[in-house]
């Protein structure tokens, strides 16, 4: 893609900002066929604005889907169906203290049954145990006798009776099963030096016995086993730059078939769903069509049987396509499209007659509006690596001299994808320009761009970032005196980070659940995160001797150097970065005299999930960049009962309307 000619963008022409509770309602998605092709479910919005699974027939109408779940304050976010087409199984939290339940709805009846009712226990359902052939059982993972390790439960989802079928020896990470429905694959890890190890048994009173291994330089995971029950494929970058798909022998762990590979991107899921990358032929187990992504993604038919199809759907319209889902007869797909400045689009293929119908627009509101574009583009960064950045553009302005919004993706190993996204187009169509950069140690990119991010918080990680503002200035996009910086969790962190190390570069600034400081970010994890302890020793802080690292990269020691202003805020219920992070950040904010907002939502984890929470601190937010940058400001949200809490305003005179409970950090 190339970004367009400064020229042609017609100058003062400023479009409607999108409102709010438009960009971040719940959006139709998540299309999935039952198994029999009979029916669509997929996830909406209730009239309240709560995200619920809805199902309809696949040849029926909108006005015919029936909601089936009955969630009214935080949305669900993920659900399946179990292949014999009469129950939706989903998962919930309570708060965003990341304890899933996982639930299941029958559909003749309506009644909802908790598979996983116990306090304190985190659960998540093995992908490979779902099966046709015991359609009624699911095998899922708990921590309900050690929080630190988790065994496996095989359950029923009729009635709830759950069974503990293969307990933890306490150093394994994930499991695998066969079509059997028995556990036969593990992957171990070791805490002393970080290194992974596939183990499988040939029955299941069979001894375990090591079959693959990588060290922590390397990356893998277990995919499935094969047709053939002794062949299992795996992802690994063992031997290789990037991330591969291979067909591996667990007789001996040789490497059969590199079945999959790219240059320049690693083979990973896809938005955390490894199946949207990845098309299998259910009859043989084969792989027959894979998707990488480095700026867009790109798909190619590995088998003649779907290249017809391939080419067929990947022309059929422009932007983004995955196969969201398919029926037992591989006869109907669940095909969608995703644009950067417009709503997706999912359709039903039909593989006989090669047509597609529409099925629905995941968020028809937004063809009200015009959108930004998103552009990929490459930096060289100072010591000569490829930084991939996403430039989102206003509509309807000259592409010059803009207001900027920095926007830093979280992980830090994750990155960000091509498309329409809220965040971006709330700036966009408020007159920002927004940035995002995927920084050395970001997912996706192979593993030396991997481990170039190693101890480097704050350092050569903060440095791609601070030379991509500075390209969007020097190309001609953003203007040098009106550039803010924002981010969620290890994005919170390098806006902490940014406004500290570099402060004549930003003008304001909002941080959302970050962290503050590297030694307490890396102590104070949830039990059940064993298995990352020596990937936080090796590419965040050693907490036996990296002290002087984490009095130079944490931020909570230099507040002295902010000089611009801050709203911060943190979901009570966080489990991955403590709220303390930001408590104390704040503490430290109030005592330097320090210009800063501080909320914390109470009914909120690690994101905000809530679509009044969202408005709430988006609001707050664009006031505040607003009055520094001069971007527009979109109507008024209607916020209602919202969780926020705010606990003090240093900066401004201005309050949102919703009403709040001031307290004070003790």
């Amino acid at each position: 893609m190339t970004i367009p000619n400064l020229q042609k963008n017609a100058e003062n022409n400023r479009k409607v900002p999108v409102p709010m509770e438009v960009l971040f309602a719940p959006q139709k998605e998540q299309a999935r066929l039952s198994s029999d092709g009979q029916f669509l479910a997929y996830l909406g919005p209730s009239a309240a604005e709560v995200s619920n699974v809805w199902v309809r027939p696949i040849n029926g109408t909108e006005e015919e889907a029936k909601m089936v779940t009955k969630e009214t304050h935080r949305g669900i976010h993920w659900y399946i169906w179990n292949p014999s087409s009469e129950y939706i199984i989903y998962k919930q939290d309570n708060g965003g203290d990341e304890n899933f339940h996982h639930y299941a709805v029958e559909l003749a009846t309506g009644e909802i049954r908790d598979l996983t009712p116990y306090d304190n226990v985190h659960s998540k359902i093995i992908p490979s145990s779902i099966s046709g052939l015991y359609p009624y059982d699911i095998c899922i993972c708990m921590n309900i006798c050690n929080k630190t390790d988790f065994d496996v439960y095989k359950v029923n989802i009729q009635t709830g009776e759950a069974v503990l079928d293969t307990q933890n020896p306490g150093d394994v990470s994930d499991w695998l099963c066969d079509s059997l429905f028995q556990i036969r694959g593990a992957l171990h890890y070791d805490l002393s030096d970080g290194s992974s190890t596939i183990c499988v048994r040939d029955a299941i009173d069979a001894p375990w016995r090591e079959v693959f291994q990588w060290s922590s330089e390397d990356q893998g995971s277990m995919v499935g086993f094969a047709a053939n029950p002794v062949q299992m494929y795996i992802l690994s970058s063992l031997n290789s730059e990037t991330t591969q798909l291979l067909l591996i022998n667990t007789a001996d762990g040789s490497v059969e078939q590199v079945i999959a590979s790219s240059p320049k991107s690693d083979l990973m899921p896809f938005k955390f769903d490894l199946s949207k990358v990845l098309l299998m032929d259910f009859r043989t187990k084969e792989y027959v069509a894979v998707a990488f992504c480095y700026g867009t993604l790109k798909w190619t038919a590995l088998h003649s049987s779907v290249e017809g199809d391939i080419e067929l759907l990947t022309n059929f319209k422009d932007g983004q396509m995955t196969i969201g889902s398919r029926d037992r007869s591989n006869q109907k797909w669940v095909v969608t499209y995703e644009k950067d400045n417009a709503t997706s689009e999912s359709y039903l293929y039909d593989r006989e007659s090669k047509t597609l119908s529409l099925l629905f627009l995941h968020h028809p509101k937004l063809k009200e509006y015009e959108l930004g574009n998103t552009y990929p583009h490459t930096v060289k960064s100072r010591d000569d690596l490829d930084i991939l950045v996403y430039l989102t553009l206003p509509p309807g302005l000259k592409a010059q001299n803009l207001p900027m919004v920095l926007r830093i993706h979280g992980g830090p190993w994750y990155r960000d994808w091509w498309g329409c996204d809220s965040e971006n187009q709330f700036w966009a169509t408020r007159g920002y320009a927004c940035l995002q950069v995927e920084y050395r140690g970001s997912d996706g990119f192979g593993k030396k761009f991997l481990h170039a991010g190693d101890k480097q918080w704050g350092a050569a990680m903060q440095n791609d970032i601070t030379d991509s503002v500075l390209w969007a200035i020097n190309e001609g996009y953003a203007d040098r005196d009106r550039v803010a910086i924002t981010g969620i969790s290890f994005g919170g962190y390098c806006t902490l980070a940014g406004i500290t190390f570099t402060p004549e570069l930003y003008k304001c600034a909002a941080d959302l659940v970050g962290p503050s400081q590297l030694f307490t970010v890396t102590t104070k994890i949830v039990s059940y995160w064993k298995p990352r302890r020596k990937i936080l020793n090796d590419r965040v802080v050693d907490l036996t001797k990296d002290h002087q690292l984490n009095q130079t990269q944490s931020p909570i020691f230099h507040v002295d150097k902010i000089r611009v202003p801050l709203i911060m805020a943190h979901g009570k219920n966080d489990v991955v970065v403590n709220p303390g992070e930001s408590e104390r950040m704040f503490e430290a904010l109030k005592d330097n005299r320090k210009a800063v907002q501080y909320v914390i939502y109470k009914d909120e984890g690690h994101f905000l999930e809530r679509l009044q929470n969202k408005m709430d601190w988006y609001q707050r937010v664009e006031i505040l960049f607003h009055e520094i940058l001069g971007g527009q400001v979109g109507p008024p949200p209607p916020v209602q009962n919202s969780g926020a809490i705010l606990v003090a305003d240093l900066i401004s005179k201005h309050q949102p309307s919703a009403p709040m409970e001031p307290i004070l950090v003790k």
